[in-house]
């Protein structure tokens, strides 16, 4: 390779991890986590939630878990209707499609914090970790943005009779 090849190939590289970095993303192994969210909690309560995007450009994977040290506990879980109610599901894993990106959003699949060791405030940032089966630990920088929501982490969802789902 020329230098000045070996110049070019070096900056692409550069601005690649500059434009990553300043999205709040994170990358390893094909994954891309992006766009790393949470809502402010009301004074009291001690659930929250994160909201990202993967962006899997390697081979098909699974997001297995979950962690923070927010939180005494880390979950990932799917709010879906049921006969007219929006119910929660906790979910073992969560497949991860390459070339397809995968949202989590309000009233769709998020990652549920409980046991929240502080309350989360607009303009603040924690680390949350993501497991995969291939790619292995993936560690994320979640922005607290918005407006807290009351009750339930601000999902929508109703906690009284959730079910697992595999």
């Amino acid at each position: 390779m020329s230098e000045r090849n070996a110049s070019r190939s070096a900056g692409c590289l550069l601005l690649t991890l500059g434009a990553l970095i300043a999205s709040g993303g994170a990358y390893a192994d094909g994954i891309q986590v992006t766009e790393a969210w949470s809502r402010p909690t009301p004074p009291g309560i001690d659930v929250g939630v994160a909201y990202f995007v993967i962006d899997n450009q390697g081979r098909n994977d699974r997001l297995v878990g979950v962690s923070s040290p927010v939180a005494k506990r880390a979950e990932l879980h799917i709010s879906q209707m049921e006969g007219g109610v929006m119910r929660m599901k906790h979910l073992e894993a969560v497949e991860v499609k390459s070339g397809v990106p995968t949202s989590f959003e309000p009233s769709g699949r998020h990652v549920m914090l409980t046991g929240l060791k502080q309350p989360l405030k607009e303009g603040d940032a924690f680390p949350l970790v993501l497991s995969f089966a291939n790619a292995g630990p993936v560690k994320v920088q979640v922005r607290v943005r918005g407006t807290a929501v009351a009750g339930g982490g601000g999902h929508g969802a109703d906690h009284s009779k959730m079910k697992q789902a595999r």
